[in-house]
């Protein structure tokens, strides 16, 4: 049966205190490092740019897994996969990690036009339903650093988002780039 966006607990203490995450293309289990940056996006039909029809966005990743359990999660391209985990060695050290994701003020192609990066939005599910859509939640990225959600000791947090874009106003032809970065810290 397919899994639901999870919160998982159990993940154990008397381990190193460490954190995990993985946006699309990752590692094959939890606690494994990749450096993959997956890309997200949309071509725009030109009948339709500026009209406020709201464009799906897809990626180049073929993440459709959980690290944790190996059950599939998610449906690349439509789908990015989402994941955190924290786990501390003792009581003395936080309780919680926190998810967050920086995004730049706008999206600029090579002539300097910009879309503002608020034009980007995502929902979240998973295959077999959402158990809990709130694991890592829906949004707008704000063109700054914004809260996702914390982590609590021994769990991990996952299910997948699917980006638009708001298309809400005409713009210069061209290819508009932006990066976004993802982080899972303690204090």
């Amino acid at each position: 049966m397919a899994a639901s966006a999870w919160i998982i607990t159990g993940l154990g203490t008397n381990n190193p205190q460490r954190v995990f995450m993985m946006v699309g293309n990752g590692a094959a289990a939890l606690w494994q490092n990749n450096a993959t940056i997956n890309l997200v996006s949309v071509t725009v039909p030109g009948a339709q740019v500026g009209t406020g029809a709201a464009q799906a966005m897809t990626s180049n990743s073929t993440q459709s897994t959980s690290p944790y359990d190996g059950f599939t999660v998610c449906t690349p391209p439509a789908q990015v996969y989402v994941g955190a985990a924290y786990q501390r060695r003792n009581n003395t050290q936080p309780a919680n990690a926190t998810l967050q994701v920086t995004s730049p003020a706008n999206l600029t192609n090579g002539a300097g036009d910009t879309i503002p990066f608020t034009e980007i939005s995502w929902t979240t599910s998973a295959l077999g339903g959402d158990a809990n859509p709130n694991a890592i939640p829906a949004g707008t990225f704000t063109g700054g650093t914004q809260f996702l959600t914390n982590v609590a000791q021994g769990t991990l947090r996952e299910n997948c988002h699917t980006f638009s874009f708001a298309n809400t106003a005409m713009r210069a032809s061209g290819t508009y780039d932006g990066r976004v970065t993802y982080t899972l810290f303690t204090p």
